[in-house]
């Protein structure tokens, strides 16, 4: 599954190329580091290998975000969930946090997303101890619903929605 590119203000949001990859391995220093961003399946330590598999490229829609300067700021992938378009593996640059571009990452996603598929709704699943990705996405208009009862780690993570309008949404 091939992801379009996506221009705005000098942000670019587009398919990861093989450098891509081995720039965001370097992202995850430990085990609990992985486990917040891919969930508890992911492997860790990683091999390139594993890396790609566990994170299912080539099987969903994956995207890397670029600053206007060219630098890897971001990643985040988006499929298909009971009809909504669910935001997965979102992360930022670990020396970039805090910068305002997670928060373009979501935006630039969903405007990516709603092109190619058309949601009319984005969902997403986060730790509960992750208080700053937990903020952000309250602060995009997303909100906390009943947990899918098909979805596992009930206990360990909320589940977020918000609708596609994103005109509303500030980068800063």
């Amino acid at each position: 599954m091939k992801a379009d590119t996506l221009v705005e203000n000098g942000w670019t949001l587009a398919a990861p190329g093989d450098v891509d990859i081995d720039d965001l391995m370097g992202w995850f220093p430990d085990a609990r580091s992985v486990d917040i961003w891919g969930g508890p399946r992911f492997r860790y330590p990683f091999t390139r290998e594993s890396f790609s598999t566990d994170s299912r490229l080539g099987k969903m829609l994956s995207y890397c975000l670029r600053d206007p300067e060219g630098r890897l700021v971001g990643f985040g992938q988006v499929y298909d969930r009971h009809d909504r378009g669910h935001l997965a593996r979102l992360i930022t640059h670990p020396n970039m946090r805090r910068q305002g571009i997670g928060r373009r990452l979501i935006k630039m996603l969903c405007k990516a997303a709603q092109q190619s598929r058309g949601y009319n709704e984005y969902s997403l699943f986060v730790y509960r101890d992750n208080e700053p990705a937990y903020r952000c996405y309250l602060a995009m208009g997303f909100v906390l619903r009943d947990y899918p009862e098909d979805a596992p780690m009930k206990e360990d993570c909320y589940f977020l929605t918000r609708s596609a309008d994103l005109d509303k949404v500030r980068l800063t």
